[in-house]
């Protein structure tokens, strides 16, 4: 099993089609749902679909057919070294553990393959130094 974490944008006409039902039904995908906007009467969803790697590119394909705009995305958020003073307040807000502290050098360490998009760091850090990227 292959897992890709994608940004889909729908246009206001696409609301009420069965999209994302059909990426279970048809391709047996499964996926996680990390944020949901409503943009401008259309939807925008970041995605982490799961299966075979067939299997998510044939639905990928699907989504782009059917006009979804489709982007794959490899992080979300980056971390501004120069900016970071290491105060740790991002850590325990984490609910992924995508962001830990080096025992030995006190230095946050920022795991961008972990990171779902959730934004608590961004919001939390007083600095700025979590940044959104996407």
């Amino acid at each position: 099993m292959v897992k890709k974490k994608v940004k889909l944008k729908f246009v206001p006409e696409q609301a009420n089609e069965p999209i994302t039902y059909v990426l279970v039904k048809d391709y047996n995908l499964r996926f996680n749902i990390l944020q949901a906007r409503i943009v401008d009467g259309g939807g925008k969803l970041l995605l982490e679909v799961e299966g075979e790697e067939k299997c998510i590119a044939a639905g990928l394909k699907y989504l782009k057919d059917c006009g979804v705009g489709v982007k794959e995305v490899f992080d979300f958020v980056a971390k501004d070294e120069e900016k970071c003073t290491n105060c740790g307040l991002c850590v325990s807000i984490c609910p992924a553990e995508a962001i830990d502290v080096d025992r030995d050098t006190w230095v946050v360490k920022f795991n961008t393959e972990k990171c779902i998009g959730c934004l608590m760091c961004v919001e939390a850090c007083p600095l700025n130094a979590m940044v959104l990227k996407i």
